[in-house]
């Protein structure tokens, strides 16, 4: 599928790779830029990790935790940016995916959307998808960060949304190998 510059906006997760200025390059980000010419907005996640780090046991980070609106000011502000005219499709990476529920429920973005292995209901209020969004989400069964309950939970809400269960991880590599990214984008583009 040819897609426009800019056309599809890619929202990283909280330790994605990164290069010297922040932008990500890890696997999907740079899978989606060579082969969609993907936005790859540097989100910032620093005050997120250390919102984190500062609770008592990092691995229970859920919603509500001390830090919150600085964790996501950043990253929020810097998804707005890189979202356009131009923009036809948003996808969100784990922390990426709790910036992109943000931003649909704020209304800084109302069209088609992706989650993968999305954080939105471990890291936000938000407990639904808004309605009237073509959302869908991927989740591997084997996530061991963000519970494949919360995405069955979050799909549940919405009949515009669809979820895609996968026999993979929280980092989802498999979806690049086997084409089940790209037929996520085309599902998610389709009229």
């Amino acid at each position: 599928m040819n897609l426009p510059e800019r056309s599809l906006v890619f929202l990283h997760g909280l330790e994605s790779r990164t290069d010297d200025r922040g932008v990500p390059n890890g696997g999907k980000a740079s899978y989606l830029s060579e082969r969609y010419r993907a936005s790859l907005p540097a989100l910032d996640t620093r005050k997120a990790i250390e919102a984190r780090d500062a609770l008592p046991d990092p691995e229970r980070w859920e919603h509500p935790y001390p830090g919150y609106d600085a964790a996501f000011q950043r990253p929020l502000a810097r998804a707005r940016e890189a979202i356009g005219p131009q923009t036809r499709l948003v996808i969100g990476s784990s922390f990426g995916g709790a910036v992109l529920l943000r931003l649909l429920h704020e209304g800084g973005w109302t069209g088609p959307s992706i989650f993968m292995a999305g954080a939105g209901l471990k890291l936000t209020p938000h407990r639904t998808l808004p309605a009237g969004v073509r959302c869908l989400l991927i989740h591997g069964r084997h996530d061991d960060v963000v519970p494949l309950a919360d995405a069955r939970a979050l799909a549940a809400t919405s009949p515009d949304a669809e979820l895609w269960e996968i026999d993979d991880g929280h980092r989802l590599a498999s979806t690049l190998l086997d084409g089940t990214l790209d037929r996520a984008i085309a599902w998610a583009l389709q009229p």
